[in-house]
């Protein structure tokens, strides 16, 4: 099989030659050190088996990226990771930035929400013929869009978390009107790239803290449910979930709406990917849930595969799966784990 046939076989929840490699993100450093900042080389070089695109988005007039291009900014404006490298201010959607990083939120009126609420610019937010060329020249490999852009974080970021807190009591409605906001975004934003050829869509939603969901269940249904069961409705190719934190009490909800897969799954806020395997492994792909906090942050490499095989032996078996770390491949995780990580998948991952 090619990645793309992998791809499609363990979306169909079939078992194909072996477990596919993905990654949402993967930090600039990496670039550099494997293949001088080429991306695709680098993608290939791990043998990673979908390429991701993402929304262009700014903050300040600078786009996102600016980490990974030839020049970037210092290390101290970089303190977010290369996605959004160089901001400082307020971005199009009323979040705020330092050296990179964000810091809180700016929407606290209708007059905010509205000044935040940016227009579609679809041929600025990506990059079309980058896109046809990859498709072209890399057609063997299978193509997601993701970024952080879902209806509900989105809303939380740009309120800021304290300040979504105190307006789920005073301020609802502007909530209900924010997601609504970003719901319609984010569906002309994702068909533009369906119709640029990605064969899934993964909507960055963060909803979880490290032991508990950022919201209550009864608030997740009301304030995410219905949106996510929109955004599946109105988009042409599955649409996946990615949520850092704990997000078990949400994730049946996510299944009722219609969401096809979840990435992160992360151990360390105690997401146990064979139970969710067992009781949702008939309805979701999940990506996941390699230890990207400790594991790969360390170089004992043995320890590395035991985490593979502890992921492979949870949610291999019957397809549905594809090895991925349980966010991002970040500045704290050390080359030679990452690359173990991906290599040893291309043995252990095998279906027999």
């Amino acid at each position: 099989m090619n990645s793309r046939e992998r791809v499609l076989t363990t979306i169909a929840h079939k078992e194909p030659d072996r477990v596919p490699l993905f990654f949402n993100s993967i930090e600039a450093k990496f670039a550099r050190a494997i293949a001088q900042g080429d991306m695709i080389k680098t993608w290939k070089h791990l043998g990673v088996d979908v390429f991701v695109i993402a929304r262009r988005s700014w903050c300040e007039g600078k786009p996102s990226g600016l980490g990974y291009s030839p020049d970037p900014p210092p290390p101290e404006d970089s303190l977010g990771g290369a996605i959004y490298a160089g901001w400082n201010g307020i971005d199009e959607f009323g979040r705020r930035w330092e050296h990179g990083r964000y810091v809180g939120g700016a929407v606290a009126t209708r007059e905010d929400l509205l000044k935040y609420s940016p227009p579609l610019k679809l041929d600025e937010r990506y990059n079309r013929a980058m896109m046809e060329d990859w498709k072209k020249n890399y057609g063997d490999h299978a193509f997601a869009l993701f970024s952080h852009s879902g209806p509900l974080g989105l809303t939380i970021e740009a309120f800021g978390l304290v300040e979504f807190c105190y307006a789920l009591f005073d301020k609802r409605s502007l909530i209900q009107e924010s997601v609504e906001l970003k719901t319609e975004w984010f569906i002309e934003t994702s068909k533009y790239a369906v119709d640029m050829g990605v064969d899934f869509v993964i909507m960055g939603d963060d909803m979880g803290f490290k032991d508990h969901g950022y919201v209550s269940p009864s608030d997740f249904r009301e304030l995410a449910y219905p949106y996510y069961r929109r955004i599946v409705d109105s988009i042409s190719v599955p649409v996946f979930w990615h949520s850092e934190g704990y997000i078990r009490d949400y994730i049946p909800m996510a299944v009722e709406a219609g969401i096809k897969g979840i990435h992160g799954l992360e151990p360390a806020a105690g997401m146990n990917m064979g139970e969710i395997k067992k009781e949702f492994g008939k309805d979701l792909v999940l990506l996941g849930n390699v230890d990207g906090n400790v594991i790969l942050c360390q170089s004992d490499l043995e320890l590395v595969r035991r985490e593979v095989d502890r992921c492979l032996k949870e949610a291999m078996k019957g397809g549905g799966f594809m090895l991925s770390i349980a966010g991002s491949a970040h500045e704290g995780v050390q080359l030679e784990a990452l690359i173990e990580m991906c290599h040893y998948n291309q043995t252990a991952g095998v279906y027999r």
